[in-house]
């Protein structure tokens, strides 16, 4: 899992951070301690919505199985947008998966891509 980047949920997504959160009763999140942030119009965004879009994006050798190739995507991307759907499909797929990526995710790889934080 990239460690870089800003790891963002869709604020209207049914599985997102804070649902898995509270599933997992591993943080609190409400309005104190959460922001709100913006993609430009033009961001391009990559987004995995099935297996094969996982398999179709740019991949390179992990230590046991493929992985996204990060440094890659960041070239032509702003961002990842791992969609609910996307999650289901791929978080125990083999041999590639998302395994550790927990719920829809848009994990931001360019922050110039931003508009507003709030």
């Amino acid at each position: 899992k990239q460690q870089g980047g800003l790891w963002t949920s869709p604020v209207d997504s049914k599985w997102g951070w804070k649902e898995w959160n509270e599933m997992s009763q591993f943080e609190d999140c409400d309005e104190r301690n959460s922001f709100t942030v913006c993609l430009k119009e033009d961001a391009k965004i990559l987004v995995i919505d099935s297996l094969d879009d996982l398999k179709n994006a740019p991949l390179t050798d992990g230590y046991i199985e493929k992985v996204l190739d990060f440094e890659l995507i960041a070239q032509s991307y702003d961002a990842i947008w791992l969609t609910e759907k996307g999650q289901h499909e791929t978080h125990l797929s083999y041999p590639i998966n998302l395994h550790g990526w927990d719920c829809e995710t848009v994990l931001i790889l360019n922050p110039d891509c931003c508009t507003a934080v709030s």
